[in-house]
């Protein structure tokens, strides 16, 4: 058996939930001296969950199904929903990618005719995606056999954020408050950035942004097309990729400019 050794660039990656934890805490701390500041702290912290979700766990989600339970609770307290929940969201992403059996899809289905959901409903009603997985079931394929395994996790994560709701109000109802808008805005801006990774074009695929920079700073976080092309690969070991589709802006941008922005580059 090979001895598993310690890799320090899957962890630099949890420096966003740690701005997360930090930012929201400087939030809390100016409650009674600057409003402005405690705002403008929270709203960082959320944009900080955004990316908390879309680069640390959602690399852990690809590593493996099996996590301490610690970690699985820690990770269900700073995004502020089950962990697990958002696993088995993220696997039927990937299976019915953008299509109409995912649960994230930015284009609206009805009555066979396709067409793009609105930017502003799609960002504010986020929570619609979480009731339609609670609502819905559909088979995952290669994952069926661990699917039940962790159901069952996601029992204990809800209790724990069930702690958090009544310990924040027994401690001071704006504590409560605070922590409900930071889920709310950081999941708004999250889905913000899956917009952004994929626009409802046609026959649209995973878009990526390829600047060097960006993708050095945010791990590189900008190369979604190459990572649904090869979802088992680190973010580390992602490449550009001559044939991904390509975008002009950020992820978090993109949704603000016009589809024109997106092409294809060939070697």
């Amino acid at each position: 058996m090979t001895k598993r050794t310690f890799n320090y660039r899957q962890w630099t990656i949890a420096i966003f939930p740690l701005m997360e934890l930090g930012l929201f805490i400087a939030s809390i701390m100016y409650f009674n001296h600057s409003i402005v500041l405690s705002i403008i702290f929270l709203l960082l912290a959320s944009i900080c969950l955004s990316f908390s979700v879309h680069i640390f766990f959602h690399e852990y989600v690809h590593r493996s199904e099996h996590y301490p339970t610690l970690f699985n609770l820690i990770a269900t307290a700073l995004i502020g929903l089950p962990f697990d929940g958002y696993r088995i969201h993220h696997y039927n992403h990937h299976q019915y990618e953008n299509g109409e059996k995912d649960y994230s899809t930015t284009w609206a289905f009805k009555q066979g005719i396709k067409s793009p959901r609105s930017l502003l409903s799609y960002v504010l009603g986020w929570p619609r995606q979480l009731l339609n997985s609670t609502r819905t079931t559909v088979a995952l394929n290669a994952k069926n056999g661990v699917i039940v395994r962790i159901k069952q996790r996601i029992t204990l994560q809800k209790r724990l954020l069930l702690t958090i709701y009544i310990l924040l109000l027994l401690i001071d109802w704006r504590l409560l408050i605070a922590y409900l808008l930071l889920i709310y805005t950081g999941w708004a801006f999250t889905a913000l950035q899956n917009y952004g990774q994929h626009p409802p074009i046609e026959n649209g695929e995973a878009c990526s942004y390829v600047q060097p920079l960006y993708n050095r700073l945010f791990f590189n976080n900008g190369l979604h097309g190459e990572h649904h092309n090869k979802p088992t690969l680190s973010w580390y070991q992602l490449v550009p990729d001559n044939n991904s589709k390509r975008i002009s802006h950020a992820h978090l941008l993109n949704p603000f400019f016009t589809s024109g922005g997106i092409h294809h580059e060939s070697s």
